[in-house]
């Protein structure tokens, strides 16, 4: 079983990246939510996001709505404010992580993008949290998307959070062709608030509430 998880994880990481006019599949203008990575939500939990980008000029604002179907499987719904688009993505985790072990989760899904004249990806995902202290935690991710229907062209997907007391985190994300970076703060344990640079150069800020 070992061995499994060790060629999948050297299929993602030597993924072949080809790369689109505008922005890879796993954009947060295009999930709405900063990224697809990290933890599915547990079962009836329900998350809405908000993502302003006030000097973008193809895309200004992105809403999301997000709900936990089972304990392995969530789907959102979105809409693209100024592109008057209709955003939809679906994740499963197949294999969940396990605590205090090598063993990362592995999430399947698909999403909405706005890459190469393509409206929907699919993507497999490894994701790991790794606890360094009481205070300080790491959550890792590294996978791999394609394009429907594309299927030839390939991107690498990548991601790192550091949390620092579960209320604060420097977060950078790779979406397939551009670096996106911020900062979070957790004033309560049902939002989320966020500044971030997307595409390293557009100042975007965001909410996210979660029951």
């Amino acid at each position: 079983m070992k061995k499994i998880y060790v060629g999948i994880a050297i299929l993602l990481l030597s993924a072949g990246f080809t790369f689109a006019q505008e922005c890879g599949p796993n954009c947060p203008v295009c999930s709405g939510a900063g990224s697809n990575a990290g933890a599915l939500l547990s079962q009836r939990s329900v998350l809405i996001s908000g993502l302003s980008i006030p000097t973008a000029d193809e895309e200004k604002g992105v809403i999301n709505t997000r709900y936990g179907i089972l304990s392995w499987l969530d789907a959102g719904i979105g809409y693209a404010v100024q592109t008057e688009k209709v955003l939809w993505n679906v994740r499963a985790q197949p294999v969940l992580e396990k605590e205090n072990s090598w063993r990362p989760g592995i999430i399947l899904g698909s999403g909405s993008v706005q890459t190469g004249g393509s409206d929907q990806s699919i993507y497999a995902q490894l994701i790991k949290s790794v606890k360094i202290s009481e205070i300080l935690s790491l959550q890792l991710s590294t996978g791999v998307a394609t394009l429907v229907p594309d299927f030839e062209k390939t991107y690498g997907l990548a991601g790192v959070t550091t949390s620092f007391k579960e209320r604060y985190a420097v977060f950078a994300s790779y979406d397939g062709e551009s670096f996106h970076e911020g900062i979070s703060w957790v004033p309560s344990d049902w939002v989320t608030l966020s500044f971030l640079m997307v595409e390293s150069e557009l100042p975007a800020f965001s909410i996210v509430f979660k029951r």
